[in-house]
C-alpha cells in the first residue's frame, strides 16, 4: 500500500500537466445566478491560470453577502452530515459551493482531492485548524478563529479543518478548480479518520463517521502527534454524542463512543502527553512553544469535553474531578495550563486506584 505523501504527489503530477480550462458546462442556469455570484463565475472564466493566492484574492473582491447566497442555505441538514453542504455552479474545472454551519458543525480533517487552487470565504466566526505532514506525521500548524468576510487560500498540499465553535450559524462560500478536469474537481478527498488508523478517500462531503457506501477505498494513516490525534477525537467524540443523541438517551450508543470516551480518561493517554511534551522541550524554544500553544488549546477542548460527560451522568468521576480540571483551565498562559491539567488529572487518577 502507497504511503500518504506517495499517493499526494501522484495525484499532483497528474493533475499539474494541463493548464486550459476548456468549456463550462453548467448544472445550474448561469443567468439565474445572483448578480454578483454570476460575476464572480464570469471573472473565474476569463482567467487563464488561477493559483490559490489569486483565487483568494478573486473571492474576496468579488463583495458576494450572505444574502446572495441564501438560497443554497441548509442549516436543518442531518446530523449525520456535518455541515450543509450545496452546490452552486458545475464549471466543469471548476465548483462553486456554499457550506452552512450551525452550532458545533465541524468537519474532519481533510483535503480536497484534485483541487489545484481554491478558497472560501466565511460570513460568520468560524474556526480554522491546518495540518501539515512532516515525515509521515500529522502536526497541527495552526488553529485559529477567522472573521466574518474572511478569505481561506486552498491548493492542492492543504489539510485543514473548519467548524462553527460559536452560537450563531453562518455560511461559507467555496470556491474550488483543477484546469485539466472535467468534473468533480474534489474528488478523491483524504478524510484523516485517526483514531481507526485510516484515511477515507470520498468524493463527497467530508464528514465525520462516513457510511460505508461513501467511502471509495481506504490507505493506511500517517502517525499523528498528541495535540493532532486528541483534536481528532474530541471533535469525533462531539458528533457522535450528536449523531446519536446520547446526552438525551442517558448513555452512549455505539462502542465507537464508549471506546473515545474510555480513551480520553485512561491514565495511559495523559502519560503520553507527559512524554510528548517532554520530547519536544529538548527542541529548539521557537518550534517548542508553538506545539505547547496548539497543545494547550487542545487540552482545553478535551477538558471541557470531559466536564461535559461528568456533569450530563454520561461518564463517573471522583467528586473533586470537577474542581481540579476548572482550576486549571483558570488560567490564560499555556504552560501554566498544561501542567496544572496534567497535574489534576494524575491526581484524579492517583485518587480512582
Amino acid at each position: 500500500m502507497i504511503s500518504i505523501e506517495e499517493s499526494r504527489a501522484q495525484e499532483h503530477r497528474i493533475t499539474s500537466g494541463s493548464q486550459t480550462s476548456g468549456g463550462v458546462p453548467s448544472c445550474t442556469d448561469l443567468a439565474s445566478l445572483p448578480h454578483r455570484v454570476h460575476r464572480l463565475v464570469q471573472a473565474v472564466v476569463a482567467r487563464d491560470h488561477l493559483t490559490p493566492s489569486s483565487t483568494k484574492k478573486l473571492l474576496s473582491q468579488s463583495g458576494i453577502t450572505p444574502e446572495d447566497l441564501a438560497p443554497w442555505a441548509d442549516y436543518d441538514h442531518p446530523d449525520a452530515d456535518s455541515y450543509g453542504r450545496k452546490l452552486v455552479y458545475d464549471g466543469g474545472w471548476f465548483e462553486l459551493m456554499v457550506m452552512s454551519w450551525v452550532p458545533g458543525d465541524m468537519a474532519a480533517i481533510h483535503d480536497h482531492g484534485y483541487t489545484q487552487w481554491g478558497a472560501v470565504q466565511v460570513f460568520g466566526s468560524a474556526e480554522h485548524a491546518i495540518f501539515k505532514l512532516d515525515n509521515g506525521t500529522l502536526t497541527t500548524a495552526e488553529r485559529r478563529v477567522f472573521a466574518a468576510g474572511d478569505v481561506i487560500a486552498v491548493g492542492h498540499d492543504l489539510i485543514h479543518q473548519m467548524g462553527n465553535v460559536g452560537q450563531e450559524p453562518y455560511l461559507t462560500l467555496h470556491l474550488y478548480g483543477c484546469y485539466g478536469r472535467h468534473g468533480d474537481v474534489t474528488a478523491d478527498a483524504r478524510l484523516y479518520e485517526l483514531d481507526e488508523g485510516s484515511v477515507q478517500i470520498t468524493s463527497g462531503g467530508v464528514f465525520f463517521a462516513l457510511p460505508e457506501a461513501d467511502v471509495n477505498r481506504r490507505l493506511d494513516a500517517p502517525r499523528a502527534d498528541f495535540p493532532t490525534m486528541l483534536r481528532h477525537k474530541v471533535e469525533l467524540m462531539k458528533r457522535l454524542l450528536r449523531l446519536h443523541g446520547s446526552h438525551t438517551a442517558g448513555s452512549f450508543q455505539s462502542d465507537r463512543e464508549i471506546r473515545l470516551c474510555d480513551e480520553l480518561f485512561a491514565p495511559r493517554t495523559w502519560q503520553a502527553a507527559r512524554r510528548e511534551l517532554a520530547d519536544k522541550r529538548g527542541r529548539s524554544p521557537g518550534r517548542y512553544q508553538r506545539y505547547l500553544d496548539v497543545l494547550a488549546q487542545e487540552i482545553r477542548a478535551a477538558a471541557r469535553l470531559q466536564l461535559e460527560l461528568v456533569e450530563t451522568g454520561l461518564r463517573t468521576a471522583i467528586p473533586d474531578f470537577v474542581r481540579l480540571v476548572e482550576d486549571a483551565l483558570a488560567t490564560d498562559d499555556p504552560n501554566d495550563l498544561v501542567d496544572e491539567y496534567l497535574d489534576a488529572i494524575e491526581e484524579a487518577f492517583v485518587a480512582l486506584v
